[in-house]
């Protein structure tokens, strides 16, 4: 009699709550720091450009190493945080056709700081062939960025910030592929290092109380 009672109480749930993914090998802490090192990269980038513009060619020669150096942290340490971005994705959203655009992504990044240790920024603003190709490198990075965001965007039920990340990576990424607004390409993709560094928050509240699994 009471399961065809009309007015008991439901036995089910009135919100469908979908529950996360489980995480083997991740853990709150861990991608607290994950946030953490996001916003020292976003930080260091900051950094890095402004010196960029300061230091000329007469400042002494171990500052201009210590701009070097700097640059090539921050560019080691991006590609890192893309890399465990990208297995984040991939377990907690099942995310898939990442790992393309990601790699690439990382190849072009250290090609082109390859390009920069090699010539330095002098020589690349100059007319010759070290120009030409490191603006083409620009411009593919730019289109593989794009291609990425439009991936990140193709993800299901994932938070709110994760799509404001991948939509800050195609217009982040288009403007790079430009070339002629490459500079203006700077606001959306420091955009997307705080929303992933967001994104490494949020997963860590939901990881809180919980012990690291496998």
């Amino acid at each position: 009699m009471e399961q065809n009672n009309p007015y008991a109480a439901p036995q089910v749930a009135l919100v469908d709550q979908q529950s996360p993914q489980p995480l083997l090998g991740w853990s709150a802490g861990q991608l607290q720091v994950l946030g953490w090192l996001c916003l020292v990269s976003l930080l260091a980038s900051l950094v890095d450009m402004v010196l960029v513009f300061v230091v000329d060619e007469q400042a002494d020669a171990l500052l201009q190493q210590g701009v070097v150096a700097l640059g090539l942290v921050t560019v080691m340490l991006g590609m890192y945080l893309l890399l465990r971005f990208k297995g984040f994705a991939e377990q907690r959203f099942s995310a898939r056709r990442l790992s393309l655009p990601v790699w690439l992504s990382v190849f072009f990044m250290l090609v082109l700081e390859g390009f920069d240790l090699a010539f330095g920024d002098a020589e690349l603003a100059q007319f010759g062939w070290p120009m030409f190709v490191y603006f083409g490198l620009l411009a593919v990075l730019g289109g593989v960025t794009l291609w990425l965001g439009i991936r990140l965007l193709q993800v299901k039920d994932v938070y709110p910030v994760f799509r404001v990340m991948a939509w800050m990576e195609i217009v982040g990424g288009g403007l790079l592929a430009t070339i002629l607004l490459m500079v203006l390409a700077v606001v959306p993709l420091v955009g997307a290092t705080l929303c992933m560094m967001l994104v490494f928050f949020r997963g860590a509240e939901e990881l809180r109380g919980q012990p690291a699994q496998g």
